[in-house]
């Protein structure tokens, strides 16, 4: 019964998207999925490279090296996809994730890596939710099938992720400590 919170959850991971970016050919659910995707994938590329440039965590190092490899190779394949279909996509994060990108450059030490892993649980359980509806919603078989392609890799990126011992913030939590005033 994971078919309607994904529904449900959606319309907040796009929200994420600043409305400029949204074109009024990618307003398809397909379209929509693109966009997400690729600020998704923006996300995790550079706070996987604010760790790898601070992290002394062999593990959380490796991880971060995994995200940015696994993360452009999707999004080399969504650029293909929305480049034939002549989705515009975004370019750069919205603001509400470049702020957190900005907070975790902040940090160092066990709380970059807590931070880091916290925000990579919280993405990857939204971008399941993201993937899954377009399996269940999308309409161009090329893009549900590269949602069902990428399915089981985003999954195994939250449980790895987990397993590093990220956690999903409780609701009334930030998902990162805010910077200390100078």
């Amino acid at each position: 019964m994971l078919r309607r919170p994904a529904v449900f959850l959606v319309p907040l991971v796009l929200a994420s998207c600043a409305p400029s970016m949204l074109a009024p050919n990618a307003s398809t659910v397909d379209g929509l999925f693109l966009q997400a995707n690729t600020g998704s994938n923006l996300f995790e590329i550079q706070t996987s490279q604010v760790v790898l440039g601070k992290s002394s965590n062999a593990a959380v190092r490796a991880y971060a090296e995994r995200m940015i490899n696994e993360h452009t190779t999707a999004q080399n394949q969504v650029n293909a996809l929305a480049a034939a279909r002549r989705v515009p996509l975004p370019k750069v994060l919205p603001p509400e994730l470049q702020i957190k990108v900005n907070t975790l450059s902040t940090l160092s030490g066990a709380a970059l890596d807590r931070a880091y892993l916290n925000e990579q649980v919280v993405g990857h359980q939204a971008t399941l939710s993201v993937l899954l509806n377009e399996q269940t919603a999308g309409q161009d078989a090329a893009v549900v099938a590269l949602a069902a392609q990428l399915q089981p890799i985003v999954a195994d990126h939250l449980a790895q992720a987990q397993a590093l011992g990220g956690t999903a913030p409780s609701p009334s939590a930030p998902a990162m400590p805010m910077p200390s005033s100078p």
